[in-house]
């Protein structure tokens, strides 16, 4: 025979108050043979406790299944909502006023980012790098006559090297300017 325990007991090896474990042992249905002797008003409950415990671990294990296929359909239906777009897990298990306070703290530490200078406006890097990208292709374009003076060659000597000098940097230009190829789940 096995060990039998009270109430207090057995919920304590479950893990949840006797209250909580009282309600749950109250809602189950017939004379389960773990369930040795239901309680009553001044009669403690006896429970096997290896049958009880096996019980729990079913019951536990269903309503895990269960949450995690409500959170699927929550899911889907969230993806139906918001036009299909993806999110992780974490995101899926926030409320409206969880999402709105991530929010607002996100746009704190970009304040914050910019305040200590970590972020600049795209704006300003594209003028930069536009101005730089000009200035650069003038002094390489330069390089061949500079070049052709040097070693006493004509410049048609040094056409080649023009040519190869402005072919790449017109694909430094083009690579700067278009915007980086976003990763599908196609691929």
């Amino acid at each position: 025979m096995s060990l039998i325990v009270n109430m207090d007991e057995f919920s304590e090896l479950c893990g949840v108050t006797p209250e909580t474990m009282r309600g749950y042992v109250r809602a189950v249905e017939g004379n389960p043979s773990w369930l040795v002797e239901r309680g009553s008003r001044g009669r403690d409950y006896k429970i096997d406790a290896e049958g009880g415990l096996d019980w729990w671990r079913k019951r536990r294990a269903e309503e895990s299944a269960a949450e995690d296929a409500r959170q699927e359909q929550l899911q889907l239906l969230r993806a139906d909502l918001l036009g299909d777009v993806a999110e992780g897990s974490d995101g899926l298990s926030l409320s409206g006023k969880q999402r709105r306070e991530e929010y607002a703290a996100v746009l704190e530490r970009i304040k914050l980012r910019r305040l200590m200078g970590e972020l600049v406006e795209r704006v300003d890097i594209e003028e930069r790098l536009s101005h730089a990208s000009v200035e650069c292709r003038r002094r390489l374009m330069q390089v061949p006559a500079e070049f052709a003076v040097m070693a006493g060659l004509s410049l048609e000597e040094v056409k080649p090297l023009t040519d190869l000098l402005e072919r790449t940097v017109d694909q430094f230009v083009t690579a700067i300017t278009l915007p980086p190829a976003r990763e599908t789940d196609d691929a």
